[in-house]
């Protein structure tokens, strides 16, 4: 007997997300798919505008004060998305002082922005927590890449990029460890540069290790997400979903 597909399990509508990072481009591309496929979206950051709220990430007492936050004008979350932050400095010749800025937000902000907005989660019984990193989490660049691109060679070639994007991977199993048996998910997205977004020679040489001939596109980021956050995933936690074009397949 044929049964009746359920195309709710695959839907956020009605779900309540927050993102921080939304001013990333990823963090945009996202909040424009969540609230297209009709979830509820709350932005958190440092943004100064009008809906967002106010929140600096990298402290225990801001990270305390957004989930009070959350809890009091909120509620439950269902979708909590992590955006990585791109502020390292470019080279590798920086100080103890500027090693530590450059991995305070995304490293140790994300990791108390996690526990605290989790353990609202998992006070509710369920939720979907997503990273959203890219390609660099699981492969080192390829200098090859840059020979026609030498001005993004110093900023990828950052003394701090490998380490903030890998990070990730592992937080987040350790995270799927903790919070699972609150039903809580814990998941990575490792997403190509989105086209239009890199130098053009730096895109080309890209295209050519890539299985899918092209760059990523926004839709390709929003469709891993909504995937990772809704229903269709209850079982997946842990996991580093590469969104790449097979590019970390080889």
């Amino acid at each position: 007997m044929k049964s009746k597909r359920d195309d709710r399990m695959f839907s956020v509508e009605g779900k309540t997300a927050l993102i921080h990072g939304a001013d990333t481009v990823y963090g945009k591309a996202v909040c424009d798919g969540l609230i297209t496929a009709g979830a509820k979206v709350w932005i958190c950051g440092d943004l100064h505008c009008e809906g967002v709220i106010p929140y600096a990430a990298g402290s225990q007492a801001s990270a305390e004060a957004l989930a009070t936050c959350v809890k009091k004008n909120i509620g439950n979350i269902d979708i909590f998305i992590e955006c990585s932050t791109d502020k390292r400095p470019v080279g590798w010749d920086h100080s103890y002082d500027q090693i530590y800025e450059a991995l305070k937000e995304p490293l140790l902000g994300s990791m108390l922005t996690v526990k605290h907005i989790g353990m609202l989660m998992a006070e509710a019984g369920s939720g979907s927590v997503i990273f959203i990193t890219d390609y660099a989490a699981l492969v080192g660049c390829d200098v090859q890449n840059y020979t026609e691109a030498t001005e993004q060679f110093d900023k990828d070639f950052s003394l701090e990029y490998g380490f903030i994007k890998g990070a990730y991977v592992n937080y987040a199993r350790q995270c799927a460890g903790y919070l699972g048996e609150h039903n809580v998910r814990c998941n990575v997205i490792a997403l190509s540069p989105i086209e239009g977004q890199m130098p053009s020679g730096f895109e080309n040489k890209y295209i050519r290790h890539t299985d899918i001939k092209r760059m990523a596109r926004p839709s390709d980021l929003v469709g891993a997400v909504i995937f990772l956050a809704s229903d269709a995933s209850v079982y997946i936690t842990g996991i580093t979903l590469p969104v790449d074009g097979g590019y970390t397949a080889k």
